[in-house]
């Protein structure tokens, strides 16, 4: 099947998406084309047939090139074992070579494909010493014809191939060489088939193995037909960004995280080379110990439930000891190549794209932009750390450039497996958590920047107005196996992928605390981790405004369904499991396991009808609220008076002499003339706590609106107010969109 892994991630920077299958320049199937049996019963063998069975597989003179034009194989015949397959040697690690158009010239080659007289080893791939070396004693000294033999029930083939590479079974194996050892047979297969060294991933991406072949008697004549897996990963990251009204360019990658620990170190050390890294104690290997081995074979491995995995290959892959690590992981520049273009974007800029569909990838899109990496089986995890530059797009060319944004992948979709290629997607929203100065001191985020014209006869030029918004982002990563971003944009209901084509496939979540050391949140719960459907006014819907409907409410945070003062409705949604301890559907359609309750939450997709919807995590669960009241115009409280609070001044009220601002409070400042005879009242924005000793103090009753509009000269010390609920809760947030 087709193996790719997509990690979105919400760098808030929000954080990132995974699915799992194998690598489109991996090779495929048998297309279960005929072909016609031998004759005399020579035994034949064939990397495929003569085309392609689906996109992205290799057969023929193709597949000879990707492997090098060689491949070693073991085969044995007689009758299957309780935990083996057949255990009798005929092809004892034959090494079996492709010459261009001499299908037909031997007994033994019908498909370009020879291994008589083999021994004498390949030029560039195998040395006849090599070829001896994995042969002692008691086994083949050379390669001959080979029959079918009909008086068995069945043969059992595996094979590996090390492409480009030159096989060598040196101790100390060189670069550009990769040391192998000979195919084991009988019960052995089970822990230990054959191993594979390789000092870089390029050299890994090389190394090719297969599953074992059962040939029954029913087949005997047909050439062998051996389906090849890389042994190798490859990756690939994409950018892409949610931030209206502007474009994002000039994006940087940082390459730690250990020199910017404050504003003033943001900046420096960055490359135009985008860059994962480790942090901590933990590395990436530069090499790698392949074994493959056989864990379901035999009989009792035959019927239900292990059906599924009867005679596959396993790989683990363990560090070459001594072998380089490194703590980064470079994927080459972004590309210009998405089409959502926003207005006035200068030439010669790379633009993020401005959707998931239209992300725009790191490295070469001759590689369909994946660089090859060397497995590994505990996974670490990764992080990303970016510069960027925000370019109005008004066409007024102002710039605003961010520092230090940060995401998280969890080390839970950084095992990477051999043969499959796996794509980070990062997106960048408004909720970004960079600076936007190197200052020391200045906040974090971007802060929209807002205006409330106020109208009325009493309030002047010169009042003092505040908002304040806390902005808290972890990195969240999403998952669904099978998701495509190419495809579509965020997840679908109808996703099926994998071996298993019946069920939907749900759709997990993930947090990381990124500050300091990135951690795995496991505190996911009823409370704190959430999802809602989000519906609004008008208002424009991203993980921002979100974020302000969850902070700044017309109800209170007690109430499940969050009303933002902006207009948006978060109505909670019951279809989230967050004691799963397991990813169901992981890559290939193996559970992802090994996970604590609380550390990942399961969405259930199907049960969601399309649209919008914001995955929340309460990084600090609300415990109260706060009354913020603003002042409305008169025009405002004209048409709708009784949706606001009203205070009666008349200008007689003394400043206090002391105090401090309390709920349910407003304050004004007093304003008089030169010879300090009342003129004016000002409204003044505070806070509970805030000191207010010289202003006026005024009660709003959150129990009565405004009764009508005061319009006469006698009722000129009317203000109106609005008010919302300000809670002290902090969140992550990642909008989620739905589609059938």
């Amino acid at each position: 099947m087709k193996t790719s892994n997509y990690l979105i991630g919400f760098v808030a920077l929000t954080s990132l998406t995974l699915v799992g299958c194998s690598d489109n320049d991996f090779l495929g199937t048998d297309n279960g084309q005929e072909v016609a049996k031998q004759g005399n019963g020579e035994i034949t063998f064939v990397a495929g047939n003569a085309k392609t069975t689906r996109a992205g597989e290799f057969v023929g003179a193709t597949a000879a090139e990707k492997l090098g034009g060689m491949f070693v194989v073991e085969g044995t015949k007689g009758t299957e074992q309780t935990n083996s397959p057949s255990t009798d040697v005929v092809f004892d690690n034959y090494l079996v070579g492709y010459d261009y158009n001499s299908a037909g010239t031997t007994e033994t080659n019908t498909n370009n494909w020879e291994y008589v007289g083999k021994q004498t080893g390949i030029t560039g791939r195998m040395t006849p010493a090599t070829w001896s070396a994995l042969h002692g004693a008691g086994t083949a000294q050379a390669q001959t014809v080979k029959y079918w033999d009909y008086s068995t029930a069945q043969y059992d083939f595996i094979a590996w191939s090390t492409g480009l590479r030159e096989a060598v079974t040196d101790a100390a194996v060189e670069g550009s060489k990769v040391k192998v050892t000979r195919i084991n047979t009988g019960s052995t297969l089970a822990s230990n088939g054959f191993q594979l060294t390789a000092l870089s991933a390029e050299d890994l991406l090389q190394c090719y193995y297969t599953d074992i072949n059962t040939v029954l008697k029913a087949n005997y004549g047909a050439p062998v037909t051996l389906t090849f897996r890389n042994m190798a990963a490859k990756a690939r990251i994409a950018l892409y960004e949610t931030v209206p009204g502007y474009s994002i360019k000039d994006v940087k990658f940082y390459t730690s995280d250990a020199n910017p620990t404050a504003p003033t170190d943001l900046g420096s050390g960055t490359t135009t080379a985008a860059t994962l890294f480790t942090m901590g104690s933990d590395v990436l290997p530069q090499s790698g110990e392949v074994t493959v081995f056989y864990p379901h074979i035999g009989t009792e491995h035959r019927t239900a439930p292990q059906t599924t995995d009867y005679n596959k290959a396993s790989v683990t892959v363990g560090e070459v000891t001594g072998g380089a690590t490194s703590t980064t992981k470079g994927f080459g520049t972004l590309t210009a190549q998405y089409g959502e273009e926003e207005a006035h974007e200068a030439a010669g800029n790379i633009y993020l794209g401005r959707s998931l569909p239209n992300a725009t990838y790191a490295g070469s899109s001759a590689d369909n932009f994946y660089t090859a990496v060397i497995p590994n089986s505990t996974g670490k995890a990764l992080t990303l750390r970016v510069d960027y530059t925000l370019v109005s797009t008004d066409g007024s060319k102002e710039e605003i450039k961010v520092y230090g944004a940060k995401a998280v992948v969890p080390a839970t979709y950084t095992a990477w497996q051999p043969n499959y290629a796996y794509t980070y997607v990062f997106k960048i929203s408004d909720n970004s958590n960079g600076w936007t100065s190197t200052l020391s001191g200045d906040p974090k985020g971007l802060f929209p920047i807002t205006f409330d014209a106020v109208v009325t006869n009493f309030i002047d030029a010169n009042a003092d107005q505040a908002t304040i918004t806390t902005v808290a982002t972890p990195s969240i990563t999403t998952y669904q196996q099978g998701h495509d971003p190419k495809a579509q944009d965020e997840y679908s209901k109808a996703q099926k992928a994998g071996v298993d084509q019946t069920n939907v496939k749900d759709l997990y979540v993930q947090v990381m605390n990124n500050n300091g050391t990135p951690a795995l949140v496991t505190d996911l719960g009823a409370t704190n981790s959430l999802l809602f459907a989000v519906n609004t006014t008008g208002t424009p819907i991203s993980e921002a405004t979100v974020m302000d409907a969850l902070q700044n409410r017309t109800n209170s945070y007690g109430d499940a369904s969050p009303a933002g003062r902006n207009g948006i409705t978060l109505t909670t949604n019951g279809n989230i499991d967050n004691t799963v301890t397991k990813i169901v559907n992981g890559v290939d359609d193996n559970e992802i396991t090994g996970l604590t309750s609380g550390s990942v939450a399961k969405i259930d997709i199907d049960q969601l009808e399309a649209g919008i919807y914001a995955y929340v995590y309460a990084t600090k669960e609300p415990t109260s609220d706060t009354k913020i009241y603003n002042v409305v115009a008169d025009a405002t409280a004209t048409s709708t008076p009784t949706l606001f609070y009203e205070v009666k001044l008349d200008g007689t009220e003394t400043p206090l002499t002391s105090g401090t601002a309390a709920a349910n409070k407003v304050y004004f400042v007093k304003n008089v003339d030169a010879n300090k005879d009342f003129v004016s009242y000002t409204f003044k924005q505070t806070k509970v706590g805030e000191d207010v000793t010289g202003l006026v103090e005024a009660t709003i009753d959150p129990a009565t609106k405004a009764t009508g509009h005061h319009t006469t000269s006698a009722d000129n010390y009317y203000f109106y107010f609005d008010v919302y609920n300000q809670n002290n809760g902090a969140y992550a947030v990642k909008v989620i969109k739905v589609v059938n």
